[in-house]
C-alpha cells in the first residue's frame, strides 16, 4: 500500500469508481481507492441499474447524458464486459402540468443533443405493444438511453482506471481521516495510513459517518427501495428488440424487460421508510439485501399490472430490496465539503449507477483544473447548512422518495419541517399573506396573497402575476419595502483585510470609508467563483454580503484565499443582523423620519453607507444600495431590532401608498434593470468577460485570476451574455430554453421576468458570439412553440441610472 497520494477516495461504489476513472482521464494517476469490501458490494451492486436521460435539469441532465455515451463504450476500451442496453425508454405524462414539463424538458433534450420525441397515446403501442394507455395524455421517448449491469460497469471503469496508473485496495478497512497541520489529511486504515492532498468521500451509505470522523454533516438517508423480476414470459421471449423502460407516475414505478421476464420498481407514495430505523449499516453489511415489504406495495403493483398485464400473468423469479442514499433535495452532494480545502464529497446518489461517470466527470474536472463545464451549484455540498438536521434529512429524504415520480411545477416546494431559519419579522410577513420559499433553510417571502388563497403553482404565469405586477407598480412609483435577511453576511477584519480582499476581488476596494462596490472573485483559470457587496465600515472593517445559498460556498471562497501571513479575521454573522431593502420614489420621505442620519444626496450619495440609528435601534448598517433600480436603502439592523424599524416604516410608508413586495417581484424590477444574477448569469462555467462584467474588473491592479480573465478578453469569449426581450402571452423564460436562428441551436437562456413597468417579457441568454449582433431576429423554444425574441442594447427601465441617484 502507498503511504502517500495526490487523492484517496474512500468508497468502492459506482461514485467513487467513477471519479477514480474520471481523475486518470483528466491526467492524475496518483490516485487510490480504498473499499472496505469488494467493489460495488455497498449499494451498487443490488441497484437496477437505470440510465435516463429525461430530466428537467440541464446540468443533471449532461451528468446523465455522459454515462449513455460512456457505457456502452467501455467494454472497448478497457477489456472488461458491460451489459449495457440501449433500449430507450418511455416517460409517461398523466396530468396537464406533466405535458407543460415535457416540452420543457423536450427543449432540453435539444440543448444536450440526445435524441428524444413527444407523442400522444395513440402512438405509445409502436413503441411499447405491452403498455395500456389509460389515463396517457402524452409520452417523451428517448432512443439512446437504457439500463446497464451495475457490477459490470463499475468493475469497468476500475479496469480503465487501473490502466491509467490508479491503485484500488480492496480489503481495506479506513478506520479515521485526520487533517494535519500542513493541510494534507491522513486516511487511516486497518493495513497502514495513506497521507493526501485531496481525500474523498464516496463512502455511501456509509457516507454520513465517515464525515463524522471530520466533523462533516452529510445530509443522506438510506431509504428501504425494492424491485422485482418475474420469470420469463413468452410474449418477451418473442420479442426481436427489447422494450423501452417504461416510467410511469400512475404507479409509481419503472417497468421494463429484465431477461424476458418483466421488471418492476415502485416508489411507494406512502409508508415509505429509511433503513435500520436510520441507523448507518453495520461495518460488515455487505452484498446483502434487507428483509422485503411486499405487504405495503401492492396497490403499487396492482397499478402496475393495469399499466402492463402481462406483468399479472408471470410469477415472481426474485425481490430485491435494498439500501438506497437519498437527500433531501434529490440531488446527490458533488463537490468540495465546508471548512478545510480538498475534502470533496462524492455521495448520496439515488440513481447513482447513471450518474456514475458524468459525476465523476465534473467532479475530476473541479478537481483538477479548479472549474467545471457545467453548473455545480444544484449539487454543491455546501447547498446544506448545520440547519439540515438528522430529523429534517430524514423527513425530506422520505417525502423525496415518495415524490420520485411527482412533476413539480415552477416554484413547488415541500412544506414539511419548515420553518426552520426565520428572520424576526417571519410572523409579521405571514400575517400579511407572505407566500414563503425555502432559501438555505431561510424562510423568504416570494409575494404577499391579498385574498389568502396561496399559489396556484404551474408552468406558466398564475394568480401571483397580478398581484406582482401591483408589487412592482409600488416600488416603482411610491415605494416598496422587501425582509432581505436572508443575505450571507460576513466581517472582515483585520490590518491587511484591504489588502485581502484587493488581491482577491476583480475590482477595486473602496479607499474612503462609506464606500460601496461590486465585486467578484474569480478562479485562476478565469471562471467566476462568487459575487459580493463590499462595504467599507472602518479602517479595518469589512462588512461583505452574498447570496444566501452562498454562506457556507463564499465562506469557504474567502478563507481559502488568505494567506497564512495576512492578519485578516473572517467572521459569519449572518444570523446577527435582519435587512430591509426599501426603494421607490418616496423612500426618502419614509425612513428620514425615522434616522438622524441625513438621507440627501449631500449626506448620503449612492453606493455609500453608514452606522447609524433607525427607529431607535442603533448599530444599523444602512447602505445606499438596491437591486431594484430605484432610490432606496438596504437596512442592516440587529435582528431583535428588524420588528421595530418595520413597524416604524410600515407606519409611515403605507399611507403614502408604500406596498410590501417579496422574490418574485425583485425578480421582474432586476430584470428591467439588466441586473446580472450569481447562480444564473454568472456561474463558475464562464468568465467576466463572457458574462458582460468586464466594468467590474480594474486591470491595473493585481487580482487572483488577473491573467486569464486579460486572455478571456484577448482571445474573445467562448459564449456572449447578452439581455433580450421575448414576445409571449402567458409564459415567461424559466431558464434553458434553446434559442434559435435560421433553424440553428446558437443559444440558451438564462432566466427572465415580465417587466411589469415597461410591459415586456425579458431574459438573459448566453449565445454563441458570431450570432450576438445587434438586430438579428431569433426564436426561443418555450413549450415547444417558437417565440420571437431580439436583443437590447441597454436596461429597459432607466438606463441611465437617474433614478438610483435621484
Amino acid at each position: 500500500m502507498k503511504s502517500t497520494a495526490r487523492v484517496v477516495i474512500v468508497g468502492g461504489g459506482v461514485m467513487g469508481v467513477g471519479l477514480l476513472y474520471s481523475l486518470v482521464k483528466e491526467g492524475w494517476s496518483d490516485v487510490v481507492l480504498v473499499e472496505k469490501g469488494e467493489l460495488t458490494s455497498g449499494s451498487t451492486w443490488h441497484a437496477a441499474g437505470q440510465c435516463p436521460h429525461f430530466t428537467g435539469s440541464l446540468n443533471l441532465a449532461k451528468i446523465h447524458h455522459e454515462g449513455t455515451l460512456v457505457y456502452p463504450k467501455l467494454e472497448e476500451e478497457t477489456g472488461e464486459a458491460v451489459s449495457w442496453h440501449g433500449c430507450g425508454g418511455l416517460r409517461l405524462a398523466i396530468t396537464d402540468a406533466e405535458v407543460e414539463w415535457f416540452k420543457q424538458v423536450y427543449g432540453v433534450s435539444k440543448l444536450i443533443g440526445y435524441e428524444a420525441a413527444l407523442i400522444g397515446p395513440d402512438e405509445i403501442k409502436k413503441y411499447h405493444p405491452y403498455l395500456e394507455t389509460f389515463g396517457v395524455k402524452m409520452a417523451y421517448v428517448t432512443v439512446t438511453d437504457g439500463h446497464v449491469a451495475p457490477a459490470d460497469v463499475t468493475n469497468s471503469m476500475a479496469a480503465g482506471a487501473r490502466q491509467g496508473g490508479a491503485e484500488i485496495y480492496r480489503r481495506t478497512m479506513v478506520e479515521n481521516i485526520e487533517l494535519l497541520p500542513t493541510g494534507e489529511w491522513k486516511v487511516v486504515t486497518d493495513k497502514g495510513n495513506i497521507v493526501c492532498e485531496h481525500v474523498v468521500n464516496a463512502a455511501g451509505s456509509y457516507a454520513d459517518v465517515v464525515g463524522t470522523w471530520t466533523g462533516h454533516n452529510v445530509p443522506i438517508c438510506n431509504m428501504l427501495h425494492h424491485y422485482l423480476i418475474t420469470e420469463p414470459v413468452q410474449e418477451l421471449i418473442d420479442l426481436k428488440d427489447e422494450l423501452p423502460v417504461v416510467r410511469d407516475p400512475y404507479c409509481h414505478s419503472y417497468l421494463r424487460e429484465e431477461t424476458d421476464g418483466v421488471l418492476v420498481g415502485p416508489y411507494e407514495t406512502e409508508g415509505a421508510h429509511v433503513c435500520w430505523d436510520g441507523k448507518p449499516p453495520s461495518w460488515d453489511f455487505e452484498s446483502e439485501l434487507i428483509t422485503p415489504e411486499l405487504d405495503r406495495l401492492m396497490p403499487w403493483l396492482e397499478k402496475a399490472t393495469e399499466r402492463m398485464p402481462i406483468f399479472a400473468n408471470a410469477g415472481i423469479k426474485s425481490v430485491i430490496s435494498g439500501a438506497i442514499t437519498h437527500t433531501p433535495d434529490a440531488n446527490f452532494l458533488l463537490g468540495p465539503a465546508p471548512g478545510p480545502a480538498n475534502y470533496w464529497m462524492a455521495n448520496g446518489a439515488s440513481i447513482g449507477i447513471c450518474q456514475g461517470a458524468g459525476a465523476g466527470k465534473y467532479l475530476a474536472q473541479w478537481m483538477v483544473h479548479g472549474a467545471t463545464d457545467i453548473n455545480m451549484a444544484e449539487f454543491d455540498p455546501r447547498r446544506f447548512g448545520d440547519w439540515a438536521d438528522k430529523d429534517y434529512v430524514t423527513a425530506l429524504s422520505i417525502v423525496d422518495y415518495q415524490h420520485m415520480y411527482y412533476c413539480y411545477r415552477h416554484g413547488e416546494q415541500h412544506m414539511d419541517k419548515r420553518p426552520l431559519r426565520t428572520s424576526s419579522l417571519y410572523d409579521r410577513l405571514k400575517a400579511r399573506g407572505a407566500q414563503f420559499q425555502a432559501v438555505f433553510g431561510w424562510e423568504r417571502a416570494r409575494w404577499f396573497s391579498t385574498d389568502g388563497t396561496g399559489e396556484d403553482y404551474s408552468f406558466r404565469r398564475s394568480n401571483w402575476f397580478d398581484v406582482v405586477a401591483e408589487e412592482c407598480k409600488a416600488v416603482r412609483e411610491t415605494a416598496g419595502l422587501m425582509d432581505l435577511t436572508t443575505f450571507a453576511k460576513f466581517d472582515v477584519k483585520g490590518k491587511d483585510a484591504e489588502s485581502f480582499l484587493e488581491r482577491i476581488c476583480a475590482n477595486r476596494i473602496p479607499k474612503k470609508i462609506g464606500g460601496i462596490m461590486l465585486g467578484h472573485l474569480v478562479k485562476e483559470g478565469g471562471r467566476i467563483e462568487s459575487e459580493i457587496t463590499v462595504t467599507r465600515l472602518g479602517e479595518e472593517h469589512f462588512y461583505v454580503l452574498s447570496a444566501a445559498v452562498a454562506q457556507l460556498h463564499d465562506m469557504d471562497a474567502l478563507r481559502w484565499r488568505r494567506n497564512k501571513d495576512e492578519v485578516v479575521t473572517i467572521a459569519d454573522v449572518t444570523d446577527d443582523f435582519g435587512v430591509l431593502a426599501l426603494a421607490g420614489p418616496l423612500s426618502r420621505d419614509i425612513l428620514q423620519p425615522h434616522t438622524p442620519q441625513d438621507l440627501s444626496n449631500e449626506g448620503l450619495r449612492w453606493l455609500r453607507g453608514t452606522i447609524t440609528e433607525v427607529a431607535g435601534v442603533k448599530d444599523v448598517r444602512l447602505m445606499r444600495v438596491n437591486y431594484v433600480g430605484e432610490l432606496g436603502w438596504e437596512i442592516h439592523a440587529p435582528m431583535a431590532g428588524l420588528p421595530a424599524i418595520f413597524d416604524a416604516l410600515m407606519t409611515t410608508g403605507e399611507p403614502l401608498g408604500m406596498r410590501l413586495f417579496g422574490a418574485y417581484a425583485m425578480n421582474s424590477l432586476r430584470m428591467e434593470k439588466a441586473y446580472r444574477g450569481w447562480g444564473t448569469e454568472l456561474t463558475q462555467e464562464i468568465t467576466m468577460i463572457e458574462g458582460d462584467m468586464e466594468r467590474f474588473c480594474r486591470f491595473d491592479k493585481e487580482f487572483i485570476g488577473k491573467a486569464a480573465t486579460q486572455a478571456s478578453k484577448q482571445q474573445g469569449p467562448r459564449i456572449q451574455l447578452v439581455y433580450m426581450e421575448v414576445e409571449t402571452t402567458d409564459a415567461d423564460c424559466a431558464g434553458n430554453e434553446p434559442i434559435y436562428q435560421g433553424g440553428e441551436i446558437v443559444g440558451l437562456t438564462t432566466g427572465g421576468a415580465y417587466g411589469h413597468a415597461v410591459k415586456k417579457s425579458l431574459t438573459f441568454a448566453y449565445l454563441d458570439p458570431k450570432k450576438a449582433d445587434m438586430g438579428k431576429d431569433f426564436e426561443i423554444m418555450m413549450f415547444n412553440e417558437m417565440q420571437p425574441a431580439r436583443i437590447i442594447e441597454q436596461p429597459a427601465w432607466d438606463p441611465e441610472n437617474v433614478r438610483l441617484r435621484a
